[in-house]
């Protein structure tokens, strides 16, 4: 009778540990070290990389893909690559962007409120920069002589 009883509750047991849902899936994403930082500070971290990396991608209206090479044996992207010729040209952007924001806004003095120019300035969402159009002018528009 004893062993009729453990057999049942090992039963009940090994039933009850089979409907158990299985554990949860971290939803956090694993950012590995980056490497091959040509431009970006190389003590970045993987969260302000990735935050300049999506930042890169609203502004320029281009997946990941567009600068970064794919692995062919992985068929994933390979982040530290510089297989993509795209990649060289953003890098370039990137310096270009900064030069204008430290080197030449900043000697418009006190810039506290002033919007910092990014990709988006220029690129507007869009993979190349959209042309600009002025106005047709008219005859009010023309500026005073004294």
């Amino acid at each position: 009778m004893g062993a009729v009883v453990v057999a049942g509750l090992v039963l009940v047991a090994a039933a009850s540990t089979a409907q158990q849902e299985p554990p949860a899936k971290s939803t956090t994403a694993v950012h590995h070290a980056p490497t091959n930082l040509k431009v970006l500070p190389k003590d970045i971290s993987s969260e302000e990389l990735h935050a300049r990396m999506r930042q890169y991608v609203s502004e320029v209206g281009v997946p990941c893909g567009y600068c970064h090479a794919e692995n062919p044996q992985t068929g994933k992207l390979d982040f530290a690559s510089d297989d993509n010729p795209v990649k060289e040209t953003a890098r370039f952007m990137i310096k270009m962007t900064d030069d204008i924001n430290t080197k030449y806004l900043a000697q418009l003095g006190d810039r506290r409120y002033s919007p910092a120019f990014t990709c988006g300035s220029c690129h507007q969402g869009q993979p190349e920069p959209p042309t600009f159009v002025p106005k047709a002018s008219t005859p009010k528009d023309s500026v005073a002589k004294p």
